[in-house]
């Protein structure tokens, strides 16, 4: 495996030679993909994943891939009729009901299910993108209930699919742990970032004095992401206590654990200083970023970690775990941190606010390092992954 301030451009697959691809592609060849995620009105992680892909993808395409070649989006009965049928989806793709019966519907040669699931009857080909650790975390993280759902999805998916995409080498490594026989088929595809937009000073200090009621000397640190166990919000809280003068924002619906977190922040006396807003739309989240001293991300287990790439990509510092995904994603643009090692954690929290030094190089390194992620990238190595698919079709 890579070491974790590699670049994300080794990808796993050879790059296919024009040949190759001619080989692979008829001219009705049909490549469906679940966009059943892309549809919420709230996306996060997964949505915002099968969102960015949909839309890179068309203008991805190899160009020595054949013009005739159909693409669909596939939205299971729900979430179509309540958001999918009125937005907006890109032109090179037709749309369809993605239905659980012997129809098959969509009809297509390749499907591709985003969201780390694939339908109860098969396709000639499938590929799946797997964003969780598998085997489930502990019961630490989730319930039982939803740990064995999600198992017994991954579990079919990975078996069946001919090829599995990884969205780090995290996930790889942990799926290689599992079945070491899934090697032939494990491609890793990064995620990708999208290019800042920051705010303007007047929004940014409208969201500091009219939502977060804010002094003029006080600062916040940010936190994007669910409310939940695994994202170590009671350690932050801890670590923030003795510095006086920081708040912390909380960005995101809630989780796992969230009644335990609500209840510790009550009980350290940090309710005038912690501010949760739930979700946020995009541009309360730019003014967020924009504003804050850091982004404080010492999770405990983490697959890849988007909110890293989107605070650097604002030459926001960043503040993450050393343990699974994240180094992976950060590189060495960020402080590294224990996340059970509350000091460490107020540490690097306390350095960032106070050497300006050390935040100028963070924000400099993260620009650079968020740079080399995007959704282009993606939609290519994701075309490769289907091309390669359909080359060794038996």
């Amino acid at each position: 495996s890579r070491k974790s301030r590699d670049p994300p451009a080794g990808f796993a697959a050879k790059t296919l030679s024009r040949k190759d691809r001619e080989r692979t592609v008829s001219a009705a060849l049909r490549v469906a993909l679940d966009a059943t995620y892309a549809a919420g009105p709230r996306p996060t992680g997964i949505g915002i994943y099968s969102r960015r892909l949909i839309a890179a993808l068309p203008a991805t395409m190899p160009a020595d891939v054949p013009a005739q070649i159909r693409l669909c989006l596939g939205f299971r009965p729900g979430p179509y009729f309540r958001w999918a049928w009125r937005q907006s989806w890109p032109a090179a793709f037709a749309k369809s009901l993605l239905l659980e019966s012997g129809l098959r519907w969509p009809q297509a040669d390749l499907f591709h299910g985003l969201n780390q699931r694939l339908p109860r009857h098969r396709y000639p080909l499938e590929v799946v993108t797997i964003h969780d650790r598998y085997p489930p975390p502990s019961e630490d993280y989730a319930s039982a209930a939803f740990r064995n759902l999600m198992a017994r999805r991954i579990e079919e998916a990975v078996q069946r699919a001919a090829r599995v995409i990884a969205v780090s080498e995290a996930v790889r490594t942990q799926l290689l742990l599992h079945d070491p026989a899934l090697e032939a088929k494990l491609r890793v595809v990064h995620l990708g970032v999208d290019p800042a937009q920051p705010a303007a000073a007047d929004a940014v200090r409208h969201l500091r004095e009219r939502i977060l009621g804010l002094k003029p000397a006080e600062r916040y640190f940010l936190h994007v992401g669910v409310i939940q166990t695994r994202k170590n919000i009671a350690a932050i809280v801890q670590a923030l206590q003795p510095l006086a003068g920081y708040h912390l924002v909380l960005t995101g619906g809630e989780g796992y654990g969230a009644d335990a977190i609500r209840q510790q922040i009550r009980q350290t006396g940090m309710q005038e200083r912690v501010h949760a807003l739930g979700y946020v739309d995009a541009d309360t989240l730019r003014c967020l970023y924009s504003g804050a001293v850091a982004l404080i991300f010492p999770s405990l287990e983490e697959t890849f970690g988007m909110p890293i790439l989107e605070a650097m990509s604002y030459g926001l510092p960043v503040i993450t775990s050393a343990i699974s995904a994240m180094p992976e994603v950060a590189g060495d643009a960020a402080i590294l941190v224990d996340p059970r090692n509350l000091a460490e954690i107020r540490e690097a929290m306390r350095r960032v606010a106070e050497d300006e030094p050390t935040a100028a190089l963070l924000r400099q390194k993260g620009i650079l390092r968020a740079r080399q992620f995007s959704w282009e990238r993606c939609a290519r190595r994701t075309w490769e992954v289907y091309l390669e698919a359909l080359r060794n079709r038996g």
